[in-house]
């Protein structure tokens, strides 16, 4: 009997790199199978770069760098500097990146992006960072108490605490060594306490919204709202307002795939930006909206590298 051979065309190539698998890596690449794309996970690890009198060779997923048509780039965290040899190959080779903020040498903790939003009119807490460990009164008198002090590189609501008076604030300034000067421990920034019962996440691709959800604490008594801290998620209509704050803020971070956080204040009803995510999870956004997000993003990315150009 005679076996039948079938090779399947692709007409584009993305490599997607991370570092954690997660199941939504697979769903990105179940996605692209049915737009005709072939997607390559690639973890980081697996990124070797060859130096050769005058030619360079970048390989990664089975393929040289340059076969790629794009590169999609899902979290980078310890393995910056195979980014940069990443980037620094892409840039040379004029090969896409989706974020086209990867191009970009850019602040990227969170006092670097509250500062980006200020600059362009984005509605952001009233927000401290100081590495002098006297300004505690002057931390107090600028935020009043409670405050919130987040980890300026923490992720998914981890490293954020609600500090609820000065003895408390001592406590965790001595315990978190939050003014450190060293690049191996953390620092922190302080925030106004903004009440509310909820947060809300945007999701944005491109120049538009796919959706919102509203995250919501299930425990009694926790100020944050994070999914991954068990927070429940549902589906909430997109207001002219959170669609305006949440474009301009993926813009002003070259964001093309964006998860921005904001919170309404219970009085006042303004909302505030937390926090902008470049390729954020979205778990549990799809099941509260039922939006294929992976097919979405793998769609887009087929229409991104027909357009863009480095």
């Amino acid at each position: 009997m005679l076996g039948i051979y079938v090779k399947v065309l692709y007409a584009m190539r993305i490599a997607i790199f991370y570092v954690e698998e997660r199941p939504t890596l697979f769903l990105f690449k179940e996605a692209a199978k049915k737009l005709g794309i072939d997607a390559r996970l690639c973890h980081f690890s697996d990124f070797k770069i060859s130096v050769d009198k005058f030619s360079v060779r970048a390989e990664a997923g089975g393929f040289a760098i340059d076969k790629y048509d794009l590169i999609f780039v899902r979290e980078i965290r310890d393995y910056y500097r195979e980014f940069r040899l990443l980037l620094q190959f892409c840039m040379e080779k004029k090969i896409p990146m989706l974020d086209t903020a990867l191009l970009q040498i850019k602040g990227s903790s969170k006092i670097d992006g509250m500062m980006r939003y200020a600059f362009n009119k984005l509605p952001v807490p009233k927000t401290v960072f100081s590495n002098n460990p006297a300004d505690i009164k002057s931390i107090i008198k600028n935020l009043s108490l409670p405050l919130v002090a987040k980890e300026n590189r923490g992720r998914q609501g981890k490293q954020v605490y609600l500090i609820k008076n000065e003895k408390e604030l001592r406590k965790f300034l001595s315990k978190e060594k939050a003014f450190n000067r060293t690049l191996d421990t953390p620092t922190f920034l302080f925030q106004q306490f903004i009440p509310a019962k909820s947060d809300v996440r945007v999701l944005v691709l491109g120049n538009r919204v796919l959706g919102a959800i509203q995250r919501q604490s299930a425990r009694d008594g926790e100020f944050r709202h994070n999914v991954a801290l068990g927070g429940i998620a549902t589906q909430i209509k997109v207001t002219p307002e959170m669609r305006r704050i949440a474009i301009k803020a993926a813009k002003v971070e070259k964001f093309e795939f964006a998860g921005v956080d904001l919170i309404q204040h219970k009085d006042t009803g303004e909302f505030y930006i937390l926090e902008v995510n470049r390729s954020p999870e979205f778990e549990g956004f799809m099941s509260a909206t039922g939006i294929d997000v992976p097919y979405e993003v793998m769609k887009f990315a087929k229409e991104f590298i027909s357009t863009q150009t480095i």
